[in-house]
């Protein structure tokens, strides 16, 4: 574990709580326990962050994270599932959301030429012009703090990060494999 003394407010409570839970349960591994909370923690910081520029706007996290995940360059479109897998929201919510989008003019729904079961989504001009006005000030406000980080330790969080990720989805059932790194 790491003992390097990082200043926040309730670090050495979330500590002492942590050392209760390994005295508690014989085993627990008390660096993984802090490593959950201190992603929990950054998640729901950067989060709020995000909402705080939004909310000047009228927009939800969620909504705009689904809209930024249509630019694109050639006009490809995505179907409700690639959205929902790329946002890591579910399908219904997906569809909730893509809804919100539709009828606020920041997304359109065509039916797919090849098959027309399927349904493309698209950037409306409305939802390019929000995501060219939104960006700059959400990626100043939530990216900030990363800024702090050496462009190799940036890179190390990204390939940590990517590694869990591919982790976490090989394994679904939650009896994650023993590290192979």
């Amino acid at each position: 574990m790491n003992k390097q003394h990082v200043s926040h407010p309730s670090l050495d409570k979330i500590q002492d709580r942590i050392d209760a839970i390994v005295n508690f349960i014989p085993g627990c591994d008390s660096q993984l326990l802090m490593l959950r909370v201190l992603m929990k923690l950054i998640t729901a910081d950067l989060n709020e962050r995000m909402r705080e520029v939004l909310r000047e706007h009228d927009f939800h996290p969620v909504s705009f994270t689904a809209l930024i995940m249509l630019i694109n360059s050639n006009g490809a479109p995505l179907n409700p599932s690639e959205l929902s897998d790329m946002t890591g929201e579910s399908r219904a919510n997906t569809t909730r959301i893509c809804d919100e989008l539709v009828a606020s003019g920041y997304l359109e729904r065509h039916a797919n030429p090849e098959d027309r079961r399927r349904v493309d989504l698209f950037l409306a001009p409305a939802g390019e012009e929000a995501a060219r006005t939104l960006l700059p000030a959400v990626h100043s406000r939530v990216l900030a703090p990363l800024k702090s980080l050496t462009a190799t330790d940036r890179d190390g969080l990204e390939a940590t990060l990517k590694h869990l990720l591919a982790t976490l989805e090989v394994d679904k059932d939650g009896a994650c494999p023993a590290a192979s790194r």
